[in-house]
């Protein structure tokens, strides 16, 4: 319910307007009055109060004065301006201090309602805006984590996750590189009660996100198990330091062990999002359980296995190849991976080379708008869905297999579908001029790679998308100018140039003229 405070220097009526009037009808349950303005600042202090009606001539203090004190004590309030005097300087003080309304004495109560009516609508509207932020601000974290879950089982892909992970001010790219951190409670946790386990996976959350973010966002969820998913990413979308990463998992066991004084295991694997999420859960699910097995110690590696793990990673990165398209080049590093299995390495080393080359594969499929199991045979993607790899030759086999599927898949693409994204992206720029149209965003809007997209449109339009922005905002320019007469600075705002000098500079650069000139000439060229 609301409360209304009247305020008049008349006595009888400060007394009318307060009594007589059905404000009930509107909501109002309170209504004050106070014949001055000290007198109702007093009140302000004894009671809440949602909306002010006051005259403006008053002694000592007037109507005016009054509010500029009582939005300093009540910032939201709302205000209306009841009065005999129509003085324009009042008017215009009125508005400055946002007054909702300014009515003449003596108003009829229909004007009264109705006045009172829009700012009760007002208030109503932004309580319920006010009410649908606070219950975000209280459950974020919970929204958060059930979209990370969702993105998980794949029943959110695409522009849907993209539009989501806006709205969750969460700043991951599609596709971008990220790592997937499982954890698991050991003893004694896990023979605790549920609530006991709930209180020490928030904390342990917590020291692993303290422990990352040093470095790396992290986006953290608990699947039904109870298992926490961390996935840490880095705002440029390059692949996060393996190697730091695991070294702030190895300093989370220490602290979980000295100032919890229990165990954890945990599983770490990484991928391109959302494309390879899962894979890289199932591959971090199999080394959580080895590492659950070894009471939280990460099995050693011999020097061999180690510094084939350090290769996976050396320049150029594979990815780097796939994307220039740089196939031979591709092949040997591949060879270069996996060829040593066959004569040495664990099973554990050969999934871990499996999925690092599946998930290479996984980011070019991405990239050119597909999924890896469309781009491959049905063979091919069995392994990819979960079928046994038994041994290295299977392994060389299947990734060199995958590579030529790529190539000539990626050969054959269609000059229709890099049309159609060009187009796609052409279309988005025209209709948001007013937008943020930076590479990385329109990349998100088509689901492709940035540097593929600004390939892409080089090669079918021969501008890049820069100069095209640059040229449609300089066109719609024009088009205002001659067909509106809105001003020079809303046309600047409409086209994405809120900045009024950098927007006639630009439109000079391109016509030679400023935007007046512009229009004089085309107006004086009509007459």
């Amino acid at each position: 319910m609301n409360s209304l405070l009247v305020v008049d220097d008349e006595k009888h009526y400060a007394d009318s307007l307060a009594d007589t009037i059905p404000w009930t009808r509107l909501g109002i349950s309170q209504v004050l009055k106070a014949y001055s303005a000290s007198e109702a600042l007093a009140l302000m202090e004894s009671f809440p109060v949602d909306i002010l009606m006051t005259d403006i001539r008053m002694p000592r203090m007037n109507g005016l004065e009054l509010i500029e004190q009582a939005r300093r004590r009540i910032p939201q309030l709302k205000c209306l301006l009841h009065t005999g005097y129509a003085d324009f300087d009042y008017a215009r003080k009125a508005i400055e201090l946002q007054a909702l309304d300014y009515l003449m004495k003596p108003a009829k109560d229909e004007q009264l309602l109705e006045a009172m009516g829009r700012i009760i609508k007002q208030l109503e509207q932004e309580r319920a805006i006010e009410q649908g932020f606070r219950i975000y601000r209280d459950n974020s974290a919970e929204l958060k984590a059930g979209l990370l879950l969702k993105a998980l089982s794949g029943t959110i892909t695409g522009e849907v996750l993209a539009e989501k992970l806006k709205l969750f001010d969460l700043p991951l790219l599609i596709p971008g590189h990220v790592s997937l951190c499982l954890v698991r409670l050991g003893p004694p946790f896990d023979g605790q009660d549920l609530y006991s386990q709930s209180l020490i996976r928030f904390a342990v959350t917590n020291m692993l996100e303290e422990l990352l973010m040093e470095r790396y966002d992290c986006w953290s969820a608990a699947d039904d198990d109870g298992t926490l998913l961390v996935l840490v990413y880095d705002l440029s979308g390059a692949p996060p330091d393996p190697k730091w990463v695991h070294e702030r998992i190895d300093q989370l066991k220490r602290e979980v062990q000295n100032f919890l004084k229990g165990e954890i295991s945990v599983g770490e694997a990484d991928c391109v999002f959302p494309e390879g999420l899962q894979a890289s859960y199932m591959a971090a699910i199999t080394r959580l359980d080895s590492d659950g097995r070894s009471s939280g110690q990460v099995p050693e590696r011999n020097e061999e296995e180690a510094r084939l793990m350090r290769k996976l990673y050396e320049t150029p990165l594979l990815t780097h190849l796939l994307e220039s398209e740089k196939w031979e080049e591709a092949e040997a590093k591949i060879r270069a991976f996996v060829s040593p299995l066959l004569h040495t390495g664990s099973s554990d080393l050969m999934r871990d080379v499996f999925f690092f080359l599946s998930n290479a594969f996984q980011y070019i499929a991405n990239r050119s708008g597909r999924t890896l199991a469309q781009m491959l045979t049905p063979g091919q993607s069995a392994y990819i869905k979960g079928k046994a790899m038994l041994h290295a030759s299977q392994l060389e086999g299947w990734a060199l297999d995958s590579l030529r599927t790529l190539r000539d898949k990626l050969g054959e693409e269609s000059e229709d579908h890099s049309q159609a994204i060009v187009r796609k992206t052409q279309s988005y720029i025209r209709k948001e001029l007013d937008k943020d149209l930076s590479l990385t965003m329109l990349a998100r809007r088509v689901f492709v790679h940035p540097n593929h997209l600004s390939k892409l449109f080089k090669q079918c339009t021969d501008t890049t998308v820069s100069q095209y922005i640059y040229e449609q905002r300089m066109l719609k320019a024009c088009e205002l100018l001659k067909h509106t007469n809105y001003k020079i600075y809303h046309i600047g705002e409409s086209i994405g140039y809120p900045n009024t000098n950098w927007f006639i500079r630009k439109f000079r650069d391109y016509y030679q003229v400023t935007p007046q000139e512009f229009r004089d000439r085309y107006r004086s060229g009509m007459e």
